[in-house]
């Protein structure tokens, strides 16, 4: 298992904000835009639908995909993101990030693994885990 590991910057831009019924959470859906240093060198675009207000006391969930394109140690393709987050009432959050299986094109071809985000001061810092098929 090989970890890159770096900061992103992340630009979310609202696309879409859905009625939240009377008994439901509101709904949006949003463009993502990433710029990654690092490990991890490049771009990804996607797009995170969404429900609730991520706020203490209130619950919500997202899901996401993401296309990054650039070089991961020094190797050039792209690979597709998908996420999964959820918060809780009580504030626990729960963040699964994947690469999607057969999407790595270029020398990221084969790729697997997972991306983890840490968030501190408002700085993004990432984990990717990953391996590739051997040479």
């Amino acid at each position: 298992m090989h970890h890159a590991t770096g900061t992103f910057e992340v630009k979310m831009t609202p696309e879409a904000q859905g009625d939240a019924p009377a008994d439901g959470l509101p709904t949006s859906r949003m463009g993502i835009a990433k710029t990654f240093t690092g490990g991890m060198t490049g771009t990804a675009t996607g797009t995170m639908l969404a429900a609730g207000t991520p706020q203490p006391g209130k619950p919500a969930g997202y899901v996401a995909i993401d296309q990054f394109s650039g070089s991961v140690d020094g190797k050039a393709g792209s690979f597709l993101l998908l996420h999964r987050g959820t918060i809780t009432k009580t504030g626990d959050a729960d963040l699964s990030v994947i690469i999607a299986p057969d999407s790595g094109t270029g020398a990221l071809e084969g790729i697997t693994g997972s991306f983890t985000i840490k968030v501190t001061g408002g700085k993004h810092e990432y984990d990717l885990a990953y391996t590739l098929p051997a040479a």
